[in-house]
């Protein structure tokens, strides 16, 4: 894909990954969590409720141990674009983008537990406004692609996510806003 033709605007492209670097991304987004990542997940971990409220002893933390990270392929063309610009930020019309590089996508991924909210769900980029775009990995892909949600972070689930695209190329070349696909 001409990656120089897709976006109106690109405020911050980086560069791309080498093929060395993107092997060991394909390799590694996925693994499974170590133990220093559970114990940073548990640590962050707070009862909401004040002691005097009634749900305060209803609270359980979660455990990141159960958790599984889908080990599925990522679509070819955002590995294209990986190698094109690692991560930045780009517009087409109204919708933006603010892309993971190749870094941050697994600590962002941990980060916001998606693991927990939105199993089978990886976020991949944020528009700006809060709203995360997500690849739906709980099904199989369809030419080579998975589904695209738009889910805001303060409010995770499936149940208030929508799918804003069929594929990768499908999403970047969109170019309505993600709040006016949610709220519109």
């Amino acid at each position: 894909m001409e990656w120089d033709n897709v976006f109106g605007i690109s405020y911050q492209k980086q560069p791309g990954l080498t093929e060395a670097e993107l092997e060991q991304f394909i390799q590694s987004w996925h693994k499974p969590l170590t133990e220093p990542e559970i114990d940073e997940i548990i640590s962050r971990q707070r009862n909401p409720f004040p002691v005097a409220h009634p749900l305060h002893a209803q609270y359980a933390p979660f455990d990141p141990g159960l958790w599984s990270i889908p080990h599925k392929a990522l679509p070819a063309s955002y590995l294209d674009f990986l190698c094109y610009s690692n991560g930045g930020e780009f517009v087409n019309g109204e919708r933006y983008f603010q892309f993971f590089s190749a870094a941050e996508l697994r600590p962002m991924l941990l980060a916001y537990e998606f693991p927990e909210y939105m199993p089978g769900a990886v976020p991949f980029a944020m528009d700006g406004s809060g709203n995360h775009y997500i690849w739906n990995m709980r099904m199989e892909r369809d030419a080579l692609e998975y589904p695209i949600l738009v889910s805001h972070s303060g409010n995770l689930g499936y149940e208030d996510s929508i799918v804003i695209a069929g594929s990768f190329p499908e999403l970047c070349h969109g170019t309505t806003s993600v709040d006016d696909e949610l709220h519109g």
